[in-house]
C-alpha cells in the first residue's frame, strides 16, 4: 500500500496501521519497524516515527526504550478498565445529548444506515467503521472540546476490543446495530435514564465477552 505526499500523510499511516491493529492483523506484542513499514507504505522513516506517537497516543502501541514500538497488549484487567472507563464517557456524552433541546443527530442516523447496510452484508470492518462514525458523530453537537478530546483519544482502542467481542460465538453482530439504533432512539426521546441503561449494559456485555475471548475460553467465529 502507498500513500501520495499530502499535508494529511501521518494521519494516514496512523490510520492504515491502526486498522491492521483493530483488525488483528497485527498481534499483540508485535514489533513495528519503521524501515520495513515505509518501504511497504513508499514513505519516508520520519512520518512513520510521527504515525507511531498519534498511535500510541491512541493507546494501541508502546513504545519501549531499545526496543521500538511494539503492540499493546490486551490483557483481561485491561479490557475491563477500558471497558468501564469507555462506558461511563459515552454514556455521559450521550445523556448531555438527550439533555439538548434539539441537537443535530444526522450524523448518528446516517451511520446506522450504513451499519445496517454492513450487518447485512456481513462486513465486519463496515460495522466497525460505522460504530466509530456514530461515536464521533456524537461529539459534534456537544462541543465540549475537553469530552471529545479524550473520547477521540479513546475511541481506536475501543474498536479493539469490539473487533475482539465479534469472535465471540454467544454473539450476533446485529446486536451492535440494535444498541445504536435504541440509543438514538432514547436520545432523540431525551430518555436520559434510558441511554444511561442502554450503554452501561452493551458495554458491560461487550467486557465480559472480550474477557472471555483474550482467556481463550471461547473459539474464535467469523461475522456472518
Amino acid at each position: 500500500m502507498s500513500f501520495e505526499p499530502a499535508t494529511t500523510l501521518t494521519e494516514q499511516i496512523a490510520d492504515h496501521l491502526g486498522t491492521e491493529i483493530i483488525s488483528g492483523r497485527l498481534k499483540p506484542a508485535t514489533r513495528i519497524q519503521e524501515l520495513r513499514v515505509a518501504g511497504e507504505l513508499g514513505v519516508s522513516r520520519g512520518s512513520v516515527r510521527e504515525a507511531l506517537l498519534i498511535l500510541e497516543s491512541r493507546h494501541l502501541i508502546e513504545i519501549v526504550p531499545r526496543r521500538g514500538a511494539v503492540v499493546s497488549s490486551l490483557e483481561s484487567n485491561e479490557i475491563a478498565d477500558l471497558s468501564e472507563l469507555f462506558a461511563e464517557l459515552q454514556s455521559l456524552c450521550c445523556s448531555k445529548l438527550a439533555g439538548m433541546s434539539n441537537p443535530d443527530l444526522s450524523a448518528l442516523a446516517d451511520a446506522i444506515e450504513e451499519m445496517s447496510v454492513a450487518v447485512n452484508a456481513g462486513d465486519a470492518a463496515g460495522v466497525l467503521m460505522a460504530r466509530r462514525q456514530f461515536l464521533l458523530g456524537s461529539l459534534i453537537p456537544l462541543n465540549n472540546t475537553y469530552l471529545s478530546a479524550v473520547l477521540e483519544g479513546l475511541i481506536p482502542a475501543g474498536l479493539r476490543i469490539e473487533r475482539l467481542v465479534f469472535e465471540h460465538p454467544s454473539y450476533d453482530v446485529r446486536d451492535t446495530l440494535r444498541y445504536h439504533q435504541a440509543l438514538l432512539e432514547a436520545i432523540v426521546g431525551h430518555q436520559v435514564d434510558r441511554v444511561q441503561e442502554l450503554v452501561r449494559a452493551y458495554h458491560g456485555r461487550e467486557k465480559k465477552l472480550a474477557v472471555g475471548c483474550r482467556n481463550g475460553s471461547t473459539d474464535a467465529r467469523r461475522l456472518r
